[in-house]
């Protein structure tokens, strides 16, 4: 993999970083389509659809001007963690059916936002922490993270939804998101201060 001395550490972190967002990604979304598409049906698709450029374009503009002011790795651990607590509202609701089905709008809305901007946020980093020898070099391996990440994801809902709720595979993405925060403190921590 033409991994060199002293790169070990940082590959590895965001290998397995990526790993970990593309299954969190890859729960999610079976998860909010399930139960999207068995409340609504497929002819509410468009609806959703409209409603996620409109909020994606909100998000985007709030996003951009965040940028300016707050420094950027503060931005992907406050996104990570915002993401968090956003998905255990969206368990609470959808367990205690508490709402009577916008939740799943919303649900659906986030799920999709979420996707876009924790892949962009990492390679964003990964331009960061790498330069562009090593980048050329190291994204293969690091990229390779995200199919693996995609294959466990995919093949960890086939398997649980057999033995849990769909409402609760919500809190199986949460915990692998948890283990992403982590990663990610632990990536700015050591080589935030090289940039």
């Amino acid at each position: 993999f033409d991994i060199r001395e002293g790169e070990i550490t940082k590959v590895l972190l965001m290998f397995f970083n990526i790993f970990l967002l593309i299954s969190t990604i890859l729960i999610l979304k079976p998860v909010v389509n399930s139960l999207f598409l068995s409340r609504f049906g497929a002819e509410s698709l468009p609806y959703a659809f409209v409603l996620v450029a409109l909020f994606a374009t909100v998000v985007s503009f709030v996003y951009s001007k965040t940028l300016k002011t707050v420094p950027l790795n503060k931005i992907i651990i406050r996104t990570q963690v915002f993401s968090i607590l956003m998905f255990l509202i969206f368990w609470f609701l959808l367990f205690f059916q508490i709402a009577e089905g916008w939740e799943l709008f919303l649900f659906y809305i986030w799920v999709a936002i979420f996707s876009v901007l924790s892949a962009s946020q990492f390679w964003i980093l990964a331009n960061i922490i790498f330069n562009s020898r090593e980048a050329k070099r190291l994204f293969g391996f690091i990229g390779a993270g995200a199919i693996a990440g995609g294959i466990f994801g995919g093949y960890l809902t086939s398997v649980l939804v057999y033995f849990i709720r769909s409402e609760n595979m919500i809190l199986v993405s949460v915990f692998l998101l948890s283990l992403c925060i982590v990663i990610t403190v632990k990536i700015w921590k050591i080589f935030g201060e090289e940039v």
